[in-house]
């Protein structure tokens, strides 16, 4: 079986949005096909290729979707796949990394000539202002967790709802402001969860590690120093 793999980068597109994208997509795939969003929330790439071959697959294709699609991740997510590969063995389906969209001239050129409505826009004094935007959140605490697409393929998204998830179980949401972030930088060290006003950051690879954080370092004021990779001003020698 073939099967596509559509990979959309769109940091700041909803959720409605992405997937009247994605099952746009999928519908006119000439084979199988799925749409995985590569920052931010979902399945990461390595479940979704697990999935495909449980499903019997021997030819996938990852296909980039963007206009234009980011040069870092054309490097990357080869890599990434290539990791997948090896980890599976022998058992593993043929992998193939089809090149960006925008190389195709008749997409481009549809996409400049694209017949679609538009709306004249009228003066608005301050509309560039969001209501309620006016004064930083009462809480805390402030996690950062970041859902990048290097965190994201190590699961960061399911992470960031465990964390939430702890953090109520543990009475002290109200004082959290959880925000996902795009990278942050040490992706080989990731997932990071990066704490203020303390500025402790720490690696989150597990279940365990999200609750240790917020046991110790939300409710005992403590460090869990088994997860700790780096505080904010230090230089970056090992901790």
């Amino acid at each position: 079986m073939d099967a596509y793999v559509f990979l959309i980068s769109a940091s700041y597109v909803s959720a409605t949005r992405f997937r009247k994208l994605a099952d746009a997509l999928v519908e006119e795939a000439p084979c199988h096909a799925v749409a995985l969003r590569l920052e931010g929330e979902g399945q990461n790439l390595w479940r979704v290729l697990d999935a495909l071959a449980a499903e019997g697959a021997s030819r996938i294709q990852l296909r980039p979707i963007g206009l234009p699609f980011s040069q870092s991740l054309e490097r990357w997510l080869p890599r990434a796949a290539a990791s997948w590969l090896h980890k599976r063995g022998e058992a593993a389906p043929e992998l193939f990394f089809a090149r960006p969209a925008e190389e195709d001239a008749g997409l481009v050129r549809n996409a400049a000539r694209a017949r679609v409505p538009a709306s004249r826009i009228a003066p608005l004094p301050d509309g560039e202002l969001g209501k309620g935007w006016d004064a930083p959140p009462e809480f805390r605490h402030h996690l950062l967790v970041c859902a990048g697409p290097r965190c994201h393929l190590k699961d960061a998204p399911h992470l960031a709802d465990v964390l939430k998830d702890e953090l109520r179980r543990a009475g002290v949401s109200a004082d959290c402001l959880v925000t996902t972030t795009g990278c942050l930088f040490p992706c080989n060290a990731g997932p990071v969860i990066v704490h203020y006003p303390e500025g402790h950051w720490y690696r989150v690879t597990a279940v365990a590690d999200v609750r240790a954080v917020v046991t110790k370092a939300i409710g005992a004021g403590a460090i869990p120093r088994h997860l700790l990779i780096h505080r904010t001003g230090d230089t970056h020698e090992p901790v």
